[in-house]
């Protein structure tokens, strides 16, 4: 029977999956993909647990019944002497559960770190306080499990962390804005762009901070990149809003303010 608590367990998905055990020897070394696979569907699906016929159809879909039950076993296994390699036979695993035909992370010992991205993001988006979105931007640590792609099971939370991080930047830029930063404004702009470049509405809030400071050519090139990334990622051209600011930008239509901020956003 365990006694001590367990060493608490740190799973990371943003930006590549990693397994850590705190203050624990050895480091986490996998023998079977499939238990790899296995923590790491776990630790991408909604509380962190699934009932082991999802399991099976999930991770080994092409398989008979007995072939998919049989290699479910083995994963599980592996799973747990990998997080443990210390336990003992028929000691029950302290992070990888199994109860009524439901396998589950013990979310008690185990943490995931984009469950803490998501909380901190939420819990910023309810306030407009600069230094609580950085610190929820910090939390992401890049895609989610860019090395599963193409695996269907982790493409909605995928999508929708992605989306987070994105209107994260987005209300961090609008409340620099609002303070005069607008150097600062525009780099979380950027960003948002180079993380989804088919965000049409930013390249436009670009262009307008760009014309508006007087750096006519620096809207320009923020066009051609829109329309580059809109041929390159969906088959499409850019929105006729879009092509009538540029049109705009080009006959000289946008006013430049007399202000500090115009000679700010020119200094950039």
């Amino acid at each position: 029977m365990r006694l001590d608590p367990p060493p608490p367990l740190h799973v990371r998905l943003l930006g590549g999956f990693r397994v850590e055990r705190v203050g624990a020897a050895p480091p986490v070394c996998w023998q079977r993909r499939a238990a790899k696979a296995l923590v790491k569907l776990l630790a991408t699906c909604p509380r962190h647990a699934l009932h082991r016929e999802q399991v099976l159809e999930i991770l080994w879909r092409d398989a008979d019944a007995e072939s998919a039950r049989n290699s479910f076993g083995k994963a599980l296994h592996a799973a747990r002497r990998a997080l443990e390699p210390e336990l003992l036979p028929r000691e029950g695993s302290a992070y990888v559960r199994l109860s009524d035909s439901m396998v589950a992370l013990d979310t008690r010992h185990v943490s995931i770190d984009a469950d803490r991205f998501e909380l901190l993001a939420q819990r910023a988006l309810r306030r407009d306080d600069p230094p609580v979105y950085e610190a929820a931007l910090v939390e992401y640590g890049g895609e989610l499990l860019p090395e599963d792609r193409y695996e269907d099971w982790c493409t909605e939370r995928r999508g929708f962390l992605a989306e987070i991080h994105v209107r994260l930047l987005l209300a961090l830029a609008d409340a620099l804005e609002r303070r005069g930063a607008c150097t600062a404004a525009e780099d979380r702009l950027r960003e948002a762009v180079r993380h989804d470049p088919t965000r049409e509405d930013v390249h436009r809030r670009l262009m307008i901070m760009y014309a508006s400071a007087g750096t006519r050519d620096r809207a320009v090139r923020q066009f051609h990149y829109c329309r580059d990334a809109m041929r390159r990622e969906l088959g499409l051209a850019p929105q006729g809003e879009t092509v009538a600011l540029y049109q705009d930008i080009l006959a000289d239509r946008i006013p430049v303010p007399t202000s500090p901020r115009s000679s700010l956003l020119a200094t950039a």
